[in-house]
């Protein structure tokens, strides 16, 4: 036999012990991935009852109930002046002190996004380009907010839009 025939053959056998390598250690990360049931799961041993997660979604999470931390907080106030306005979009939610607000629109990401950030510029907000067509980041100059992030993804036959802003307390602290 040939050496030029025994180094194709060697090269053949690592190359096949490395793929088979890679598929051993895919199959073993997806066995480890948790699945749905074992989240729901993890959620019900948590406290997280199917009346609780439906309350969060309505936003009647019940005082003293395992559900309280994600309670949905009203409007930020001045929101609507300073950042936009809500009218018009679907399961406004309101979260992290006001920090967080989500909302469902019915475009697709792209077009959502395009129209928060129409929104944003008409009140004195920058785009700030991400290399995104779904997302990305907003500044201005003055305000109480200064910042924030646009995200916009299909969930479902609708788009779930996330605003983050950071608001500025009076003591010039995020």
């Amino acid at each position: 036999m040939s050496a030029l025939l025994r180094r194709r053959r060697r090269a053949a056998a690592v190359l096949a012990a490395l793929l088979a390598l890679a598929l051993a250690a895919d199959a073993v990360l997806k066995a480890e991935r948790p699945g749905v049931a074992h989240e729901a799961a993890a959620l019900a041993a948590d406290g997280w009852d199917a009346r609780g997660l439906l309350a969060f979604g309505e936003g009647e999470g019940a005082a003293g109930d395992a559900n309280d931390a994600y309670a949905v907080e009203p409007l930020p106030e001045g929101f609507a002046e300073e950042v936009m306005s809500l009218d018009g979009y679907a399961d406004v939610r309101v979260g992290a002190e006001g920090a967080v607000v989500g909302f469902t629109a019915n475009a697709e990401p792209a077009r959502a996004f395009e129209e928060v950030r129409s929104a944003l510029c008409e009140r004195g907000w920058t785009s700030v380009p991400s290399g995104s067509d779904a997302g990305g980041s907003f500044v201005k100059r003055a305000g109480p907010r200064t910042w924030a992030y646009v995200a916009c993804v299909r969930t479902g036959e609708t788009t779930s839009v996330v605003v983050q802003c950071a608001a500025i307390d009076g003591k010039g602290r995020a």
